[in-house]
């Protein structure tokens, strides 16, 4: 991700990924959309000055915060042209909102389910707009909350409470944020909405504040932080994100507000769960769910809980497909189909019939055995009403190292139908 948008920043490999030798089957038809949406080329690592303004117009709230391993907005927005304002767009694994943001940029309908509270919250401010006025408040918050840490450093002063654990941090920096985050509860007392979007510019910081290298790695580097450097980052986020919000929505956009849900998809969408959902009313999903032992997103995002008050318990108890979890590859395999079939029957039940499902999903290394992602969608859907019609894939660099060489790994993209 670009960082305050400095031309010279890297960017997340998830948004710049190359992909070459496509393989199509299927209706035709669609195997050409799906086949254009994974060769959309990856962001470039470096953006020349002059053609940031229409980099940011095109991607704006995409980039003010990271999220590993998220999908590529452009592919989303790809898949969503042929749809109509007032349609509904779905994703049962919602991570950071890149389907709901392309969504509510064309007046759909658009819900979001995720385990992770801070998926939500990112997502819903990410899909909804700031109004000007909120802009300009928000600035000059943001300001204010910077210039009152910037008095606590220079002051010295302790910190009412301590958030995370301070040996992931320079002593320094973990006291700034302290004071930091104090400042911005008092904002969140008097103002709750505008407070909430001040601490997720604060988790945007958090992990280029701490001692960990990324957010796909507990590796420790050392960071050089000088005194008060936090404090005006915070500031500058700010000015970043109503920067991308103005340049990315249009003037008289005014999107439906997401319907967000917490809760793990193989349960909460189903009607034993109390879903309030109706039945065969999504238009279509997109969804990206976790690779089968590629990602541990409760790691990702450890740091942030603390501040942001988040448990991680239900987190870690029901992420899916976690590399964390140690079993035996036959049973990871078999417990991986089952969940796969629970949530597919989800969306069985509330897309409309002729609706599409489409699938973004990459294959993965679990005991250096590579695995094909498609297989276990392919088959799930086989006792479900959902018909695999179409799909592409391309190669993509492996993502873990290996004793042994492993053939190409392929990322896919698969379009379901439901059928009557």
């Amino acid at each position: 991700m670009l960082t305050h948008l400095d031309p010279s920043a890297k960017l997340r490999r998830s948004l710049s990924l190359p992909g070459h030798n496509l393989r199509t089957f299927g209706a035709s038809e669609l195997t050409k959309v799906l086949g254009e949406a994974l060769l959309i080329p990856g962001v470039p690592e470096r953006v020349p000055a002059p053609d940031r303004p229409l980099f940011e117009a095109s991607l704006g709230p995409h980039l003010f915060h990271s999220y590993a391993g998220r999908t590529h907005p452009l592919l989303v927005r790809h898949l969503c042209r042929d749809l109509t304002a007032g349609q509904t767009l779905m994703d049962p694994f919602v991570g950071s909102g890149t389907v709901l943001v392309e969504g509510a940029r064309l007046g759909l309908q658009t819900i979001g389910c995720d385990v992770s509270p801070l998926s939500l919250r990112l997502s819903r401010l990410k899909a909804t707009p700031l109004p000007p006025s909120m802009q300009q408040t928000l600035l000059e918050r943001a300001k204010s909350v910077s210039e009152a840490s910037l008095e606590r450093v220079k002051k010295r002063l302790s910190p009412p409470r301590n958030y995370d654990d301070p040996r992931f941090y320079p002593p320094h920096v973990y006291l700034e944020l302290c004071g930091l985050r104090t400042e911005i509860a008092r904002v969140c007392q008097q103002d709750a909405p505008l407070g909430e979007v001040l601490l997720l510019l604060f988790s945007a910081l958090v992990v280029k504040a701490s001692n960990q290298r990324s957010e796909s790695s507990t590796a420790s580097v050392e960071r050089h932080i000088g005194k008060g450097m936090v404090s005006r980052w915070l500031l500058n986020k700010a000015e970043e994100l109503v920067r991308l919000e103005r340049a990315f929505w249009p003037a008289d956009c005014k999107p439906l507000p997401p319907t967000l849900i917490l809760g793990d998809a193989r349960t909460v969408l189903q009607p034993s769960a109390g879903c309030k959902l109706a039945l065969r009313s999504v238009d279509r999903v997109i969804t990206s769910p976790p690779y089968l032992g590629t990602y541990d997103y409760l790691n990702h995002h450890l740091r942030r809980y603390a501040w942001l008050g988040i448990d991680p318990s239900p987190i870690e108890r029901d992420e899916m497909a976690a590399r964390r979890h140690r079993l035996p590859l036959g049973k990871r395999r078999q417990l991986h189909e089952a969940d796969t079939w629970n949530w597919l029957s989800a969306m069985e039940r509330l897309l409309k019939v002729g609706g599409q499902c489409v699938i973004l999903v990459g294959d993965s290394v679990v005991d250096e055995t590579l695995l094909d992602g498609a297989e276990p969608i392919e088959r799930a859907a086989e006792s479900t009403k959902l018909e695999v019609v179409a799909g592409a894939s391309v190669e993509r660099p492996h993502v873990v190292r290996t004793v042994e060489p492993l053939p190409p790994r392929r990322e896919h993209l698969l379009c379901l139908i439901r059928r009557e």
